[in-house]
């Protein structure tokens, strides 16, 4: 079962660059998120994003998800125009061999308009920290991942040995709020800030 909604998403992403995409009236699901929806990616090419405004890690009996049930982004029809646009630029060959970082920087030049995150050695890091913060303790996630799955996630306080852990270093989720740091240089300084 490893790896069989990656496949999916690249099957329906070549799908809608040979210009099979738009609502799928046949779908017995439809419409699934809204009226109208662009069923282009039913599985969303950048899963699992890693952004708390599209999504939720969530906990199961099999292990951690990235739940984006809620999301309806990627349906929307400007959003696969972007993506449509952005991804047609490489050979097919490329998409179906680059990693989850290749996929999450496209994924932040659309819905950021530039790269948020940042490799620290064998890390990368998605701290999408905006002015309105607060000074906290340092509290991260770093996500273990092997073909765009989730393996592990473990909850830091430490940032000496970002370098070494080979994850994504995402911020904690609590009632709320967001916990995680901003780096100036070597130095890290713990924050908190509203979702």
């Amino acid at each position: 079962m490893e790896g069989i909604n990656r496949e999916r998403a690249l099957v329906e992403l070549f799908g809608a660059l040979e210009g099979r995409y738009g609502p799928n009236y046949e779908c017995k699901y439809y419409p699934c998120h809204f009226d109208g929806q662009d069923c282009s990616f039913c599985f969303c090419p950048f899963y699992p994003c890693f952004n708390y405004e599209l999504g939720m890690l969530k906990k199961t009996t099999k292990g951690y998800v990235w739940s984006c049930k809620d999301c309806n982004w990627i349906h929307e029809k400007d959003v696969v125009e972007k993506v449509l646009e952005e991804l047609s630029a490489y050979p097919r060959q490329k998409l179906v061999e680059e990693d989850w970082i290749f996929f999450n920087r496209i994924f932040q030049k659309i819905y950021h308009g530039r790269e948020i995150g940042y490799p620290v050695g064998k890390s990368y890091v998605l701290m999408n920290v905006g002015d309105n913060y607060e000074k906290c303790e340092v509290k991260f996630l770093a996500v273990k991942l092997k073909n765009f799955e989730i393996l592990d996630v473990e909850e830091g306080k430490d940032t000496s040995n970002l370098k070494e852990l080979e994850a994504v270093i995402i911020p904690v989720y609590e009632n709320g709020y967001l916990f995680g740091f901003k780096a100036e240089g070597d130095k890290f300084e713990g924050i908190k800030w509203k979702l």
